[in-house]
């Protein structure tokens, strides 16, 4: 199967996609994305990276900051399943004084 947008999230200076591909009933997570940053003369840098394949969609999100992202979109196969993630994290207490 090819590879399929399962996520994108974004945030003010950058974001990632999930991708997921289905192998022999198997599906498999990464993700790639690209944030600003400064360097030595404070001109903007992009810096692009992408992470190893998980077999987990929640593992391959962007760390503990996932929830905080806008999310753009999310492919049917998997709203259910982010969006119970998502209310884990929204249910935590003191989530709203959570900082980047």
């Amino acid at each position: 199967m090819e590879k399929i947008i399962a996520a994108e999230l974004g945030l003010e200076g950058g974001g990632c996609t999930i991708y997921a591909r289905q192998t022999d009933g198997v599906w498999w997570f990464w993700q790639e994305g690209s944030s600003m940053d400064f360097d030595e003369n404070d001109d903007e840098v992009w810096r692009s990276w992408s992470s190893e394949p998980v077999t987990d969609l929640i593992a391959a999100l962007p760390g503990d900051i996932w929830w905080m992202m806008s999310i753009y979109h999310v492919h049917p196969e998997f709203t259910q399943q982010l969006r119970q993630a998502y209310d884990v994290h929204r249910d935590k207490p003191g989530w709203r004084d959570s900082q980047f």
